[in-house]
């Protein structure tokens, strides 16, 4: 018996002794949406329910995929990746490598998770979207410094951009960069800089505190769209700038 006709009839074996329901699938999956995304007062007194479930998302998949499968061993490979609580990442900035310790994060609406920078950053819940903002203010003289994740339904990626392109220009930007990106999420990527002045259009200013806004939209099969806004300023475009994207390569959207 070759190793597909073995996994075959493992599947067989396991879905009849084993005589899983669609019912039991799906409260099954529905008890893990609850416990994934709960509410931020419970979640920390809630970590081991939470991989508790985990065990029970790979126990169905065990059941529905089989045990030697590819499709199988590749779906609870992603689940043990997607839903770990907390993990470290090698990051490398300015030439230097460093261990980025990151939480995560969930959002129930938005049907979204992300590793967050503990350290440095925390999540901010908000009635449009959600920001990730540097734990300790940076002071009076710096520009903003924050990610903004949001979600638009019912409007076409191509005229988000179109609106992008507007508020880039009323936020006195200019934009130096756009294009189609795979990394750190595959999307529309739109860069602006600060200008010099009001009325120099087309010249950027190249001070250290010059504003930066960069746009990540990103659609999802179902239509609806992505927007991630970073900003930052030049000087911190290897901080601040580089942080967000190591954070973002994380994102990713739970059906």
């Amino acid at each position: 018996m070759n190793s597909n006709q073995f996994d075959e009839q493992l599947k067989k074996s396991v879905n009849r002794y084993t005589n899983v329901n669609s019912g039991l699938k799906r409260k099954t999956w529905e008890g893990i949406s609850e416990e994934l995304f709960i509410a931020p007062r419970r979640r920390k007194k809630r970590k081991r329910i939470l991989v508790g479930s985990i065990a029970s998302v790979a126990t169905i998949a065990l059941l529905i995929f089989g045990f030697m499968t590819e499709t199988g061993q590749a779906m609870i490979q992603d689940i043990k990746e997607l839903f770990v609580e907390e993990k470290n990442q090698e990051i490398e900035l300015e030439g230097h490598k460093e261990e980025m310790k990151t939480q995560l994060e969930t959002n129930e609406e938005l049907r979204y998770i992300i590793y967050i920078d503990e350290d440095r950053y925390k999540l901010i819940e908000g009635q449009d979207g959600d920001r990730v903002e540097p734990k300790e203010p940076l002071g009076e003289n710096y520009p903003e410094v924050y990610m903004e994740i949001s979600k638009e339904s019912g409007v076409p990626s191509g005229e988000i951009v179109k609106q992008i392109k507007t508020e880039i220009d009323k936020e006195g930007l200019e934009i130096v960069e756009e294009e189609t990106v795979n990394n750190p999420i595959s999307s529309t990527m739109l860069r602006g800089i600060g200008r010099e002045s009001a009325n120099e259009l087309g010249k950027v200013g190249n001070q250290w505190d010059t504003p930066v806004h960069r746009y990540y939209v990103t659609e999802q099969e179902n239509g609806q769209v992505f927007v991630i806004k970073q900003a930052y300023f030049l000087e911190a475009a290897e901080g601040h700038g580089a942080r967000f994207n190591y954070m973002l390569e994380s994102f990713k959207v739970v059906k």
